[in-house]
């Protein structure tokens, strides 16, 4: 009998059968499981995208509102800049002076009998103190631009300890003697700053603005010689130095030399056709040679340059005045007075002009407001008087004629040959006073 082979054990029947996935299922669960990460992965980044952006969002705001304060703070500066600017220009300051440079101060000379320093018109930054890093000594540049930070916010005193500094450090800075006599000018110590034009000219001799700034503290002191060598010692080394034929023209005028202000007016003209000054300054010296013509083209020109100052208006008014066109003048003191309401010599003129036109209520009111303007200037009193007597109103008249005498007792020579007083010439009360 044939013997059976054994038979191989037999394993459990799960055990035994395997899995078996078709190739084309299994593609499919391989595709979604890639389009799943994707999808998590792009959702993740999404997600870090909008949180970038909104974090560059709220520091882009951030950096929008500094830089909106910033500019807001640069407008402020610059809008303080400029007004300065216009000041040192009307000063005869060179407008956006580097700190480390020479300053140049020149004289401020509206009218000929005015002199004024820079002190009596600069706009001072009032509060502002200026941070001076200590963890270093300064240098002399350092001392130098720290003097004229000073200098520019008007703190003089302070403008000359740097100098000073400067100048003991080194005896030879030329720069710190003119600097520092700038500052003893606008204080009015003008021998002290004598003295350190002086020693800068010494130092440096050709340099023409320590003469004319030396020439500008003569004349503060009265000696108009000297002060006109200056200028011109000034102009023979610069001929196209125009601040000095400005001033040396108004020391010319200052001592009645009105053919020599002419001309050195007319040369500032010839170098700065837009400089109002010269015209209205040279209009004051054809006046003076009562050339007023000629005068009134003048003032015509500087308004036309400079149409906001009150002086110019005033000036051009008693031009007109002087040539009989009193309605011209009139309309030229309304114009002064609109910009300078309080300016007593524009309304005694005014009122002068509105006497000549008889219009007498007009006079007074006018001659009335310079007097309360300017209670020590017999003028207006005197034109109430004569006002009041040719009204016929004999109490005010000799009343304010009183208070003129008692303000300029000479005023009672006028009072007996002025027609004004023709009808109460006769008056024991006039007679009294004036001794007719």
């Amino acid at each position: 009998m044939a013997s059976i082979p054994p038979r191989p054990l037999v394993a459990p029947f799960l055990a035994s059968v395997a899995l078996e996935i078709p190739s084309d299922l299994g593609t499919v669960w391989l595709l979604i499981a890639l389009v799943a990460y994707v999808i998590v992965t792009l959702a993740l980044l999404f997600i870090l995208w909008r949180l970038y952006r909104q974090e560059v969002t709220a520091l882009r705001s951030r950096l929008e509102e500094k830089e909106k304060t910033a500019q807001e703070a640069l407008a402020a500066l610059e809008e303080e800049r400029q007004r300065l600017r216009q000041v040192l220009q009307e000063a005869g300051l060179t407008a956006g002076l580097p700190t480390d440079q020479t300053l140049d101060l020149e004289a401020v000379k509206v009218e000929p009998e005015t002199r004024e320093t820079l002190a009596s018109i600069i706009s001072r930054i009032n509060g502002l103190e200026i941070a001076i890093p200590q963890a270093l000594p300064p240098n002399t540049p350092d001392l130098i631009k720290m003097g004229n930070t000073f200098f520019l916010l008007g703190q003089f005193e302070k403008a000359i300890g740097k100098y000073t500094e400067v100048i003991l450090k080194d005896p030879h800075a030329s720069k710190a003697y003119y600097n520092r006599g700038l500052a003893y000018s606008n204080l009015g110590r003008n021998e002290a700053a004598i003295q350190d034009f002086d020693k800068a000219i010494e130092l440096d001799p050709s340099d023409p603005k320590a003469y004319a700034n030396r020439g500008t503290a003569y004349g503060g002191l009265g000696e108009m010689e000297k002060e006109i060598e200056d200028y011109t010692q000034a102009l023979e080394l610069d001929p196209t130095y125009s601040t000095a034929y400005y001033n040396r023209g108004i020391a010319y005028t200052t001592l009645s030399l009105y053919e020599a202000a002419i001309k050195d007016f007319t040369k500032l003209i010839e170098l700065d056709p837009w400089d109002a000054r010269a015209y209205l300054n040279r209009g004051v010296a054809l006046g003076f040679l009562e050339q007023y013509q000629e005068e009134v083209e003048d003032y015509v020109k500087a308004i036309v340059l400079n149409p906001t100052d009150p002086a110019t208006y005033y000036n051009l008014g008693v031009a007109y005045a002087n040539l009989g066109n009193f309605t011209a003048a009139i309309e030229e003191f309304d114009k002064a007075l609109e910009l300078n309401p309080d300016d007593p010599r524009a309304h005694y003129n005014r009122g002068l002009a509105y006497f000549n036109l008889t219009l007498y209520e007009k006079a007074l009111q006018d001659y009335q407001r310079a007097a309360d303007l300017a209670p020590e200037d017999p003028k207006p009193r005197y034109g109430l008087a004569t006002t009041y007597s040719l009204l016929g109103d004999v109490p005010a008249a000799i009343d304010a004629l009183a208070q003129t005498l008692e303000l300029a007792p000479d005023y009672g020579f006028t009072a007996l040959t002025d027609e004004a007083f023709h009808n109460i010439r006769d008056n024991p009360a006039f007679i009294a006073l004036v001794g007719g």
